[in-house]
């Protein structure tokens, strides 16, 4: 899941300049020609949600964390929002190019109620954010609307959940 995830930012990176064989390009089948896909390694601004409800525990804000690190060394944001949320959300941080390699030993996790992603995305849009993808980190144990997103957004559901986002792209996967 953690490689699903990379992949999935780095296709949302607006600035499409390496090249990946991980997939072929396929306008070029047509043709018999095999050619590799352009992926980007840098973006704007990127938002990572961690659902910090009841069910999720230390153990798992601790791997959503690791993850967020390795988002950043891979893609390389401008700008990071880190929002914690349950039923509403319960912090947000923001971390520079500069700060992202100590986002780990900075970052205050909040929360602890119910689940609802709603939350999220209606802060997104009160506060004008605009990030050029979002990542859902979560247990997937969700009550009320997944949320309306007006950009490219990856639930990462962990704990062997199988939920079904009825918006977006989803990864499900044990602990």
């Amino acid at each position: 899941w953690r490689e699903q995830l990379r992949e999935f930012v780095k296709q949302a990176c607006p600035s499409k300049s390496k090249t990946s064989w991980r997939k072929i390009n396929r306008r070029m089948l047509e043709f018999d020609v095999y050619m590799p896909i352009l992926v980007g390694e840098k973006m704007k601004d990127l938002v990572v949600a961690v659902d910090t409800s009841g069910s999720i525990g230390e153990e798992d804000i601790a791997k959503f964390l690791s993850e967020v690190q390795a988002i950043c060394v891979n893609v390389q944001p401008e700008m990071v929002d880190l929002i914690y949320w349950d039923a509403e959300v319960a912090a947000h941080e923001v971390y520079g190019r500069g700060k992202q390699g100590k986002l780990i030993e900075s970052t205050k996790p909040a929360g602890g109620g119910g689940t609802d992603p709603t939350c999220v995305s209606t802060y997104l849009k009160d506060n004008r954010i605009k990030p050029e993808c979002v990542v859902m980190l979560t247990d997937g144990y969700v009550f009320g609307s997944w949320g309306e997103w007006d950009c490219p957004v990856l639930w990462c559901i962990v704990g062997g959940n199988k939920a079904q986002p009825k918006v977006g792209a989803a990864i499900v996967t044990g602990k």
